[in-house]
């Protein structure tokens, strides 16, 4: 039996019939820059039978081990945060406080998630991140022990609002490079999509089951729950084989800050992961913020509380569900124009949202606002980590993961606007711009419309 010319993984023989998959599938490289693409796209199978393929990856037992870590770490961080909040609020009566502990929990993710993609370049990203999940599950094992001996004070979640942010920049990158090396670049469309749906999924229900939890058993146990879970994540990891080992080769490796400045060097000199970067942090800044003015939108334009933004809240997720699984059964064809068209519906759903008479009518929007966010996330995840070449790849996607701190530039530049010249002008404005920027990508750059 011969092999690819072209061989950067190490097949496990779990069989003949799945050797001989395996091997099928390595008829062109796996992961390395331009190459990637050409497998991705046969892999959709222009001549075959329409198959529905949704949950293709979950017939892989590796993703199966790894879905299931990452639904534990998704479920226990979104409980966190809304404990982290209900405590700190608790102990002060403040709103401020609830600004701090996000504060705390946000910069070390600005300010380390770039070393973050360093390590997830040069170590084995499997080992970084039960490491990292096993220090998670002492972060709410010490807040845990703190509740039951009645001495939890507002430092305290503070320093583990802080501590759990150096955690996540340092983890986050090796989560979002590994994927290739678990499913391969044949799958990597539908797995990074079912990652999506996985973390969407945890996102509407996370935050509602740990509210009832604190409300039965208590925060004290509720984060004795959240270590268990960091648990289930570090061991469920376990069993999952790699395809190949990524990071740098051993000859090129340099310090920290070198190794940095290769990684920003690639990206300026590498047209596709530039332009790939732009536009994904364009869509960020331009519309994402939306989530940080909905509170205020909902109170001043529609006349709500709490109960109608908590269903805003969840529309817009159960749109992001809807398009992750719909992405998820998608060929990998065309996915350059399936962002930018990501762009064009999160803009003039923004639009329809910001110009709506009634929440019911906002509400129609904001689940399109959702559809258009989920590709967002999906595609220039999965567009990024095709057409990246392994050395690179955690240092790539570290840097993409720093549009989320960008978010709160995008929310202070509306959060002005809005005070001069209204909430619905600010959001609709900034809107319209998004519109015709990806208007712009979709007309001067075909390089982008090309992508596969």
């Amino acid at each position: 039996m011969t092999t690819s010319p072209i061989r950067v993984a190490q097949i496990t023989h779990a069989g003949i019939a799945e050797a001989e998959r395996v091997e099928a599938s390595s008829a062109a490289p796996i992961a390395v820059g331009r190459g990637a693409s050409t497998a991705t796209s046969q892999a959709g199978g222009g001549g075959r039978r329409f198959q529905l393929r949704t949950f293709e990856s979950l017939s892989d037992r590796d993703f199966r081990w790894f879905y299931l870590a990452l639904l534990g770490q998704m479920a226990a961080m979104n409980m966190q945060m809304l404990a982290r909040g209900y405590l700190a609020f608790d102990l002060t009566g403040s709103f401020a406080a609830l600004g701090a502990i996000g504060l705390a929990n946000a910069v070390p993710m600005l300010a380390l998630s770039l070393y973050g993609g360093v390590i997830a370049d040069r170590l084995p990203k499997k080992r970084v991140l039960q490491a990292g999940q096993a220090v998670s599950a002492l972060i709410a094992l010490g807040v845990a022990m703190l509740l039951v001996a009645d001495l939890l004070a507002f430092p305290h979640l503070l320093a583990a609002g802080a501590a759990q942010g150096v955690v996540m920049a340092l983890m986050m990158p090796s989560r979002q490079s590994i994927l290739p090396e678990v499913v391969g670049m044949e799958r990597l469309m539908n797995a990074v999509s079912l990652q999506a749906a996985g973390m969407n999924l945890m996102r509407l229900s996370g935050p509602a089951i740990g509210g009832f939890l604190i409300a039965w058993v208590g925060a004290e146990a509720l984060y004795f729950i959240m270590t268990a879970m960091y648990l289930v994540a570090v061991f469920a990891l376990a069993p999952v084989r790699l395809r190949y080992e990524g990071g740098g080769r051993p000859g090129r490796q340099r310090g920290g800050g070198g190794a940095l400045a290769d990684g920003l060097r690639y990206i300026r000199n590498d047209a596709t992961i530039f332009v790939l970067l732009v536009m994904t942090f364009v869509i960020s800044i331009l519309a994402m913020p939306y989530l940080l003015m909905l509170p205020g939108f909902v109170e001043e334009i529609f006349g709500g509380g709490p109960e109608e933004l908590g269903v805003l809240i969840s529309v817009g997720g159960v749109g992001s569900l809807v398009g992750a699984l719909t992405l998820a059964s998608l060929p990998a064809k065309r996915r350059g124009l399936l962002l930018v068209s990501s762009g064009l519906l999160m803009g003039f759903a923004l639009i329809g949202f910001s110009a709506s008479p009634s929440i019911w009518i906002g509400g129609a929007f904001m689940f399109f606002v959702g559809v258009g966010s989920a590709g967002r996330q999906a595609l220039g995840n999965v567009l990024l980590q095709t057409y990246t070449e392994n050395e690179y790849r955690g240092r790539v996607m570290s840097i993409y993961m720093t549009q989320i701190s960008l978010m709160s530039f995008g929310a202070f530049a509306i959060g002005l606007i809005a005070e001069a010249v209204g909430a619905q002008w600010a959001l609709g404005g900034m809107a319209t711009l998004l519109v015709v920027m990806s208007l712009g990508f979709l007309a001067l750059s075909p390089l982008l419309r090309r992508l596969e």
